[in-house]
């Protein structure tokens, strides 16, 4: 008698990470293709024109893994609806109520960055460039179901030890703190916020844990991989 045929656990996963790369890809190619419609209306928003030192110091903070040129960033709102979060589809930026560009705390920084909000944006955009385009969908659950706190990555980080990596596109050696999409692209954009003077420095730095999870992710993100990154699938 053949012995039962043993069901590979990762098979439903990989079916829903298929899935929901599906979706957000026509969710992104839908909002591209109405972006471009709106464009040739003279509806959309103006887009964001960095200035070429902004543009520098993004392809230097992210390591060159991804040109900001390349993405359609636009300032403002999807005509008719008000939205003042802004949101990042694969390609596509809508910042809403965000500038984009600013100068931070006098005294500080002297040249015009880029605003956290729109490094947290490019974040996603990373994501979709590294575990493809299912991270629309995740990100969108998390809002759906944690609300604010799908942004608290130092709650995350409290919880890394116990969380148990799951294989993605990026599967190289894990580091022990895995970050849901969200808490990943709050935690890349606090850390540039923080070393370009928008926040003042924390008085508790996190313990010994904080900074080593706050390299690490850096250091993934330059490299163009996604060890830190919770890329499971819904």
């Amino acid at each position: 008698m053949a012995a039962p045929r043993r069901r590979r656990p990762d098979v439903a996963r990989t079916v829903a990470g298929r899935v929901a790369d599906a979706l957000g890809w026509l969710t992104g190619t839908a909002a591209r293709a109405a972006d471009r419609r709106l464009d040739s209306l003279g509806l959309a928003p103006p887009p964001l024109d960095l200035p070429p030192e902004v543009r520098g110091d993004l392809c230097a903070f992210f390591g060159h893994t991804i040109d900001p040129a390349a993405v359609m960033i636009r300032r403002g709102h999807v005509p008719g609806v008000a939205h003042p979060r802004a949101f990042a589809l694969p390609g596509l930026i809508y910042l809403g109520v965000d500038a984009g560009v600013v100068r931070p705390r006098a005294g500080v920084d002297d040249h015009p960055r880029a605003t956290p909000t729109l490094v947290h944006e490019l974040v996603h955009v990373w994501q979709g460039r590294v575990i493809g385009p299912r991270y629309v969908v995740i990100a969108l659950a998390e809002q759906a179901l944690k609300g604010r706190r799908a942004y608290d990555w130092r709650a995350a980080l409290d919880r890394g030890p116990h969380d148990c990596a799951t294989r993605d596109r990026a599967g190289v050696n894990r580091a022990p703190w895995m970050f849901p999409v969200e808490a990943h692209a709050q935690l890349v954009s606090d850390a540039y916020a923080l070393r370009h003077g928008f926040t003042p420095p924390p008085a508790d730095a996190g313990g010994h844990r904080e900074p080593p999870a706050v390299e690490e992710v850096l250091a993934g993100v330059r490299a163009g991989r996604a060890p830190t990154l919770r890329a499971r699938a819904v």
